[in-house]
């Protein structure tokens, strides 16, 4: 989707929806990690095909045995079964208590990237399985103690430091799958920016500090004259000006105007846009990343959890930071005399 923003004062931008893009999916960066074979559930604990087995086998002698059977061995091979059904349980229920998750992510993500967990499990169990929820993920078998990285789908905007990872230990005997799900705390938040739209941008003077900013970049194509005056030492050889130089008889050089600061103050506003409040979000970031890649200076006017911000933005790093951050509420208020573009409103 492309949508121009023009230069004028104040501007109303209605969003779109952008075409639907199916995520991507997940996949095994670490060998050791190895996929194993899928259970729906999340948490709680199940028995395996095998345990369903054996205690249809422990029931079925209990309640019907056989009478013409020795009495003594059919008891013997009830005893071994029954036993090795409460082993089989009560093992993987300890086990799974005994297992701890941590882990560690980038700070930025977009919508739709699948962002590396670098996962460590500590602890002693030979049959441990780990998958990341919130969407869940595949399973990936490794031993406890034991590191690997996990890819995590970044599936909706905001700031997230907690993930959930699920531990799932059948060892030693296979007979129960016992679940435990771990709520880990991120050492820094994950800031995850919407897909920015395509958006075009047409510059417009912007009343940078005053009216001058070193970074700030002119109208494409213009060079702005103020004057001639003698060449001096060191004066680069593109600014001589041959015609005064005709004229005068010796070396004239031009005198440049500094040039012009032009940029946008975007505000997004996203109260009372229902279904439309990601779009109009993916619609900001779009708008913002046109912006500075023509050289523009940006404001960005939203709301966070502290209330309304207005900011300058100098990078499309910090844009989508900011945009990550933005929740539904009054945004801030642009500067006076900027073009003002606003979303949402």
């Amino acid at each position: 989707m492309t949508a121009p923003l023009g230069p004028g004062p104040q501007r109303r931008i209605r969003v779109s929806p952008p075409p639907p893009v199916p995520p991507p999916r997940p996949a095994v960066t670490n060998p050791s990690l190895l996929r194993s074979r899928p259970y729906d559930r999340v948490g709680g604990s199940r028995l395996t095909g095998m345990g369903g087995i054996l205690l249809s086998a422990v029931l079925i002698g209990a309640m019907s045995p056989p009478q013409t059977a020795d009495r003594q061995v059919f008891a013997l091979v009830w005893l071994v079964l029954l036993a090795a059904l409460v082993l089989g349980i009560a093992l993987p229920l300890v086990a799974v208590r005994q297992v701890s998750v941590s882990a560690t992510s980038p700070r930025d993500a977009t919508v739709g990237e699948l962002v590396p967990l670098r996962v460590i499990v500590t602890g002693r169990s030979s049959g441990c399985e780990v998958r990341v929820l919130d969407p869940t993920g595949p399973w990936h078998r490794t031993a406890a103690p034991g590191e690997g990285e996990l890819l995590h789908l970044a599936d909706r905007r905001g700031l997230f430091q907690v993930v959930r990872i699920e531990v799932r230990v059948t060892g030693p005997m296979g007979v129960l799958a016992a679940h435990h799900v771990h709520a880990v705390e991120l050492p820094v938040v994950v800031e995850v920016a919407p897909r920015p739209l395509d958006i075009s941008w047409q510059p417009a003077p912007s009343p940078v500090d005053g009216g001058t900013d070193p970074i700030a970049l002119g109208l494409p194509g213009v060079d702005l004259v103020r004057s001639v005056r003698p060449y001096t030492s060191g004066d680069p050889a593109h600014l001589v000006h041959w015609p005064s130089t005709a004229r005068a008889g010796s070396l004239v050089v031009r005198e440049m105007e500094p040039p012009a600061p032009v940029g946008q103050a975007i505000i997004l506003d996203l109260q009372g846009l229902g279904p439309d409040t990601e779009r109009a979000a993916a619609y900001a970031l779009g708008a913002a990343r046109s912006v500075l890649a023509a050289g523009g200076q940006l404001v960005l006017c939203t709301c966070e959890r502290g209330g309304p911000t207005t900011g300058r933005v100098r990078t499309t790093v910090d844009a989508g930071r900011r945009i990550a951050r933005a929740v539904v509420g009054p945004p801030g208020e642009a500067p006076a005399g900027w073009p003002i573009v606003e979303i949402g409103r």
